[in-house]
């Protein structure tokens, strides 16, 4: 008979590899970027997805499945622009 085994208080928590699915194009950025770091593409692309977890799965403003390009230019960086209520 089977049963459901309980809940221990340590976990060993092991590295795992998996699959995702990307466009090559998106792939080979990775690649290069992950050589620019000294490391490599598992360990960059796990690097980031515990981030984007530790962060509470943030959407980076980006409404549905994709970003939507934007003609305006990007928001200044200039601490002026933020002390004078520029875009409001």
């Amino acid at each position: 008979m089977s049963y459901i085994p309980p809940r221990q208080d340590q976990v060993e928590d092991k590295e795992r590899r998996f699959y995702v699915v990307a466009p090559s194009s998106c792939y080979l950025q990775l690649q290069q970027e992950a050589i620019q770091r000294g490391t490599d593409l598992w360990t960059l692309c796990g690097s980031v997805l515990r981030a984007w977890l530790e962060a509470g799965c943030p959407n980076f403003g980006f409404q549905g499945d994709a970003p939507e390009k934007s003609s305006s230019p990007p928001p200044s960086s200039s601490p002026l622009a933020h002390d004078q209520g520029a875009g409001q």
